[in-house]
């Protein structure tokens, strides 16, 4: 497999450590600009940068071309896309970490920072499908936070996929989405989630 191509059954998905990627704001799209100027907190902005600047260096490996001169535009739903649907990808950041997926079925990926204090049984209870809280509720004290955002963002990677916000409306009954759980740093969990019923070869890198 060449770097920069991704199969029809293909799914590519890139670890980005936010905190070592440098770059600023001046990089990015004047839309991106910004938006990154709207930030309040110095270091959310500094890894939301970092994210977007990621995201183009990685898109350029596929569309071979300068970063500088791809556009991403967004859908209804938020999710954002490449005029002329010329690839599919998503991207999610948490923390000091970013994944970006990359494929030619319509993807969606998710990646969180673990916080065990928060009431993880009450928000699986409003956001999880019956299965899904069992699992949660059933894990023992010290694996559920690692349990709980297993599901979570299995959860989110599926509806991003799909186009659809946490707020919005429920997906079409029988949508068909493969997800699967990835490997990320200790005291993080991710997933993605593909269009279709099996995620087919799943190929990973590490931007560092």
């Amino acid at each position: 497999m060449q770097l920069g191509t991704v199969g029809s059954d293909e799914v590519h998905v890139w670890l980005v450590s936010l905190d070592r990627l440098e770059g600023t704001a001046a990089q990015l799209p004047p839309p991106d600009r910004a938006r990154a100027e709207r930030y309040l907190n110095p270091q959310a902005m500094e890894r939301w940068v970092a994210s977007r600047l990621a995201l183009g260096q990685i898109l350029a490996k596929y569309l071979h071309r300068p970063a500088s001169t791809i556009e991403i535009a967004e859908e209804e739903g938020g999710k954002p896309r490449l005029p002329g649907r010329e690839l599919e990808f998503n991207l999610s950041h948490s923390g000091d970490l970013a994944l970006v997926a990359v494929s030619q079925r319509a993807v969606g990926v998710d990646v969180e920072r673990i916080e065990p204090a928060r009431d993880l049984l009450a928000i699986a209870e409003r956001s999880f499908g019956e299965a899904e809280v069992a699992r949660v509720r059933d894990a023992a004290p010290h694996e559920r936070a690692a349990t709980f955002y297993e599901e979570w963002t299995r959860h989110e990677a599926r509806l991003k996929c799909l186009g659809v916000g946490l707020a919005g409306p429920e997906p079409a009954p029988g949508a068909s989405v493969a997800v699967r759980n990835l490997e990320v740093p200790s005291g993080y969990a991710a997933a993605v989630a593909v269009a279709g019923e099996a995620i087919g070869a799943l190929r990973c890198w590490t931007m560092l």
